[in-house]
């Protein structure tokens, strides 16, 4: 195809929908001034300017130049044919006046409806007083440069506010007619019309039909509210069931009808005189077409909003069942899933329609009955959940055991958030599988711990007595050095001192790594000698064992004690800056409990949160031995570390 095929081809288009807007304005505006003649009694709602709106805003402003040409050429035809078989008369001044005001009408009114974002559509509540505004302030042009047109052309006794309003009203009265049916028109104007053709298109046309068979023929003005009401709730049904256009053009036929009725005399608007007959006209015409204008566009906006929703939700479900963590969603009454996710699946072995059909008490390995946290636990429960704005914290997760379809218990972290689904209080859930990571965290900490005492050990029997032997042996020579060689006797006392020196470094290595080794493995003896030294930094540190049941744990787990002691009686010194620091052991047949207990300022936010290095590691710990560690306050001030650890488990564990 060559350029100049594909440069004529919009030409060819212009000047084709060009030739459509002439022939509407000239058929439209000739019956406008024939009717008069044929007994009108005032001027009808001038079509012309709906027609001349919605083609500037459809096909562009250009589209100006044959609307004015339609005008000249209906003031042509009314001054050349009709003056001289009706008697009446117009001149070509006022005619290309007209034309012009017309013209620039359409086109200011397309500018502004442009400027303002204005949708074809009407598919925002704002879009409707738009409109109405627009086309009147554009619609002023014409009665302006028409009045000026009879001043040119001598007549300025035609000229009068009266006639000015009355022409104004009427060529807006059309733009709001014509401009809603044409400007939002396209193929699929139709398609709800012919998809519910019958019984409901059917009833409704035949309805808006008999409505205007009525408003011309019913002779008597009693009947004028029932129809006015008719037409009213049959704009309604309209914008409520079909499209705008459809309602737009009902609206447009009752209007008409109405128009006609008043206009001629016949049917339930008969009897009306000029002034009270516009204001008919007119009021009609508002009520019909604001009615489908506005409940076309709030409804617009609700299925916006709807689609926008619709649209969100698929999008947070795509996220929900695309997320590689496990989730689910269950009513916080009974328990019973709503929703869970892939991951979920594929974690516990269920299928998404069995995971709907179970509870979250479902989850429960034998001898476990709680898989969530209680609200205030560790996670997030629903007060918190609710006090937080929803929003998920940074908190350790609640740990638990879950089961699985097949009989296996994983090991699982747990982070709940209270939600509302759809009305339904509801609890979101994420449930992590750390069983292997668990495993392999716990193997990690054995072969340290292992390792600890190897080198601990073979420091003790290795270096330790080395130095030991290194000691004695200088200790002797210095002894000796007094009774033979006095001047060297000093150096020798400060070389053996120097040496016990070292045994006591050596020593206290030994206990970094072994923290029992010195204690012969009692964990009591162990956590008062850390009292002891605690106590050194000038805050009493006292320690209390209430042991009703020897403890049956192995070596690692009273390592880990230890260390969690150690590591809570640090925070207690470094930061709640207290005077007091209490440990206590306490053990029965069942439970092994250690309590840390400071009269401080209490531990900061993020260390309570368990957001510190420190808590980390007395959770992993804690975790690493099957304990349950918790951090809170004091009674009266203070912070409060608790780990309990179950003897049975510690048996287990141990053998």
């Amino acid at each position: 195809m060559n350029r100049t095929a594909v440069a004529t081809r919009p030409w060819r288009s212009d000047l084709l929908r060009g030739s459509i807007v002439f022939v509407t304005i000239f058929a439209t505006g000739l019956i406008g001034f024939i009717l008069p003649a044929m007994g009108a009694q005032f001027t009808l709602p001038l079509l012309p300017s709906g027609i001349a709106v919605a083609a500037c805003y459809r096909w562009g402003r250009r589209m100006w130049l044959f609307v004015f040409a339609a005008v000249v050429s209906v003031g042509f035809c009314h001054l050349h044919i009709l003056d001289k078989t009706l008697g009446v008369g117009a001149g070509l001044i006022e005619a290309v006046s007209a034309g012009a005001g017309l013209a620039g009408g359409a086109m200011l009114t397309t500018s502004l409806l442009e400027r303002r974002g204005f949708s074809a559509n009407f598919a925002r509540a704002r879009d409707v007083p738009l409109f109405i505004l627009s086309s009147a302030v554009g619609m002023m042009l014409m009665p302006t440069l028409g009045d000026l047109g009879f001043v040119l052309a001598g007549q300025p006794s035609e000229v009068t506010w009266q006639k000015w309003i009355s022409w104004w009203g009427n060529i807006t009265a059309g733009a709001l007619i014509v401009g809603p049916m044409l400007i939002p028109m396209s193929r699929r104007s139709f398609a709800r019309l012919s998809e519910r053709l019958w019984p409901e298109a059917s009833l409704w046309l035949t309805g808006v039909a008999a409505c205007c068979a009525a408003m011309w023929l019913v002779p008597t003005p009693i009947a004028r509210p029932l129809l006015i009401a008719l037409g009213i709730l049959l704009i309604v049904i309209g914008a409520l069931r079909f499209d705008l256009v459809v309602t737009a053009t009902a609206a447009f036929m009752i209007s008409l009808t109405t128009a006609f009725s008043a206009a001629f005399g016949h049917g339930v608007f008969s009897e009306l005189e000029r002034l009270p007959g516009h204001a008919l006209v007119w009021s009609v015409t508002a009520a019909l077409t604001g009615l489908s204008l506005i409940i076309t566009a709030l409804l617009a906006e609700r299925d916006a909003e709807s689609n926008a929703r619709l649209r969100a939700e698929r999008r947070y479900a795509q996220v929900f069942d695309g997320s590689p963590q496990p989730m689910w969603v269950h009513r916080r009454d009974t328990g019973a899933f709503l929703l869970v996710n892939a991951a979920a699946t594929r974690q516990y072995g269920w299928s998404r329609e069995e995971f709907l059909s179970r509870r979250v008490s479902d989850l429960a390995p034998p001898g476990q009955p709680r898989v969530l946290p209680e609200p205030g636990e560790e996670g997030m429960g629903e007060d918190e959940a609710l006090q937080g704005g929803g929003i998920m914290s940074a908190a350790e997760p609640f740990e638990t055991r879950h089961r699985t379809s097949d009989g296996r218990v994983l090991d699982v972290e747990v982070w709940t958030r209270a939600i509302d689904l759809v009305g339904d209080p509801a609890m979101l859930v994420f449930a992590i599988d750390v069983t292997e990571r668990r495993a392999l965290g716990q193997a990690l900490t054995e072969a340290i711990t292992g390792e600890q005492r190897r080198i601990g050990q073979e420091m003790h029997d290795g270096l330790g007595q080395e130095l030991t032997g290194l000691s004695l042996s200088v200790q002797a020579l210095a002894n000796q050095a007094k009774r033979e060689w006095p001047a060297r006797a000093l150096d020798l006392q400060q070389l053996a001192a120097l040496a016990a020196s070292c045994i006591q470094g050596a020593r206290l290595i030994v206990q970094g790594l072994s923290p029992l080794s010195d204690a012969d493995g009692s964990l009591e003896a162990a956590l008062a000698g850390l009292a002891r030294r605690s106590s050194l930094s000038g805050t009493a540190v006292r320690f209390a064992a209430h042991v009703e049941s020897p403890l049956t744990i192995g070596m690692e787990a009273r390592n880990h004690l230890f260390r969690i002691a150690q590591e809570a009686v640090q925070n207690a010194l470094k930061h709640a800056a207290g005077t007091d620091i209490d440990i206590e052991l306490c053990a029965n047949a069942d439970t092994i409990r250690l309590v840390v207990l400071d009269n401080g300022q209490g531990l900061r936010a993020d260390g309570a949160r368990g957001l510190g290095l420190g808590m980390r590691t007395m959770r992993f710990r804690a975790r690493a031995i099957g304990a349950r560690l918790s951090v809170g306050a004091g009674e009266e001030r203070g912070s409060r570390v608790v780990c309990d650890l179950p003897q049975l488990i510690s048996r287990r564990a141990s053998a």
